[in-house]
């Protein structure tokens, strides 16, 4: 049965809201009376716009399940049909629970189609919400070999090691980005208010302006008269530089310089290492097939050198290679993963390598992360203390000439 969303008037007149299931409008509005409550507001919840196949490339807004809101409501789920509780009662508990109201959608949405027959991955499929192609088919396999439940375990934690590691990684650049900030609306304050009232008083003076000084004052006339322009570039430039990325070619170019730059090349290495090792390890331990699994962490990749490194890695294992072969062939892998994997092979454990892979270079990420943070934030101060010393030296030197004039 269809979900719905609505909004009624209780008979004491406060209004409360929440999820529904029944056959049609006409067949809710009944419920909703023979539980005293008066229908305000309904909306069906499948009738919403499906946007699922707008893909990052394709278009600006997706609808995509928040990670940490996904992990929480896989574990529950994990939780529900542990204890014993049918699927189809799971999700409708879920769904009502839920705090947000994407997520309450996004569940009810399942319950409707799974109630209807289908299965928690086709489900999936047909919702309107975007999850992944790799948790699809985790949960597809999962279904397959009857242990769902084990699978979505397994699957939780993948999702929850991820989320962790963002929000250790957001929390790491907080700092950063606060003083760029900071010296940005430092130097707008300088620039605005300060330094015309300040060099304006040698003006009445008939004094010559040292060149540093004369230039100070022409970028403080721009940035007071001309802010709206200067709003517009900064505004261009970043819509073209989020169009260029859109496009294939540039997109590979600035992943390929990323992937070069000193500092920035291991971090980025290595954390999209993890995340692809963390899936297929996830995926391989769920009963997909190792190439199908290697086409499916494709999707993971953020890296374009290395999504196209992969994708030729499902080639050379469908053709006969052994997955070490085709990584050594790929040429981007650090040499632990690449040992850790030729192990598992040999021993019959490679979903259990691969995951103790990605452990590991998760916390290198982490320690990556600590490193590029403690070498930003001094050359942050220098490149401040710079700006605001080349501010206060065009404001003195006016001073300092006239001072010899008169002595």
């Amino acid at each position: 049965m269809p979900a719905f969303e609505y909004r009624a008037l209780k008979t004491d007149g406060k209004v409360t809201k929440g999820l529904i299931e029944g056959d049609s409008e006409r067949h809710v509005r009944q419920l909703l009376r023979d539980q005293k409550l008066t229908p305000m507001v309904l909306k069906a919840i499948d009738k919403k716009p499906a946007t699922r196949h707008l893909q990052p490339a394709a278009g600006w807004f997706a609808a995509k399940m928040p990670t940490a809101d996904l992990a929480l409501a896989t574990r529950q789920l994990f939780t529900l049909l542990d204890a014993g509780t049918p699927l189809t009662q799971a999700l409708q508990s879920l769904a009502r629970q839920a705090e947000s109201k994407m997520m309450q959608r996004f569940l009810a949405g399942l319950h409707t189609r799974v109630s209807e027959g289908f299965s928690l991955a086709a489900a999936l499929e047909k919702s309107p919400y975007k999850v992944g192609e790799d948790f699809i088919a985790t949960i597809r396999a999962g279904e397959e070999s009857g242990h769902l439940d084990k699978v979505l375990s397994r699957l939780a934690e993948s999702i929850e090691q991820r989320d962790r590691l963002n929000k250790k990684l957001k929390t790491a650049l907080i700092y950063p980005v606060l003083m760029v900030v900071v010296a940005i609306l430092i130097v707008l304050f300088l620039m605005v208010y300060v330094v015309p009232k300040v060099v304006g008083v040698f003006d009445s003076m008939q004094q010559t302006l040292p060149p540093l000084t004369q230039g100070l004052l022409a970028v403080s006339d721009f940035v007071q008269h001309q802010w709206g322009w200067l709003l517009t570039g900064l505004l261009s430039f970043w819509l073209l530089t989020k169009w260029l990325l859109r496009q294939p070619a540039w997109r590979f170019r600035w992943h390929r310089l990323l992937m070069r730059l000193p500092g920035v090349k291991r971090f980025v290495i290595y954390a999209a290492t993890a995340r692809w090792a963390r899936t297929l390890g996830v995926l391989i331990g769920s009963g997909v097939t190792v190439t199908d699994a290697l086409k499916i962490s494709v999707e993971v990749m953020a890296l374009d050198p290395m999504r196209q490194a992969v994708q030729r890695m499902v080639t050379q294992v469908r053709e006969g290679n052994r997955v070490s072969q085709a990584m050594q062939q790929a040429g981007f892998f650090p040499p632990l993963l690449l040992n850790l994997v030729q192990t598992g092979e040999g021993g019959g454990k490679l979903d259990a390598m691969l995951l103790k892979g990605a452990e590991h270079y998760e916390q290198e990420v982490e320690n990556a992360a600590a490193t590029l943070v403690s070498i930003l934030e001094p050359l942050l101060i220098i490149v401040m203390g710079a700006v605001v010393l080349t501010i206060v030296l065009a404001i003195m030197m006016p001073i300092f000439e006239m001072n010899q004039m008169v002595g």
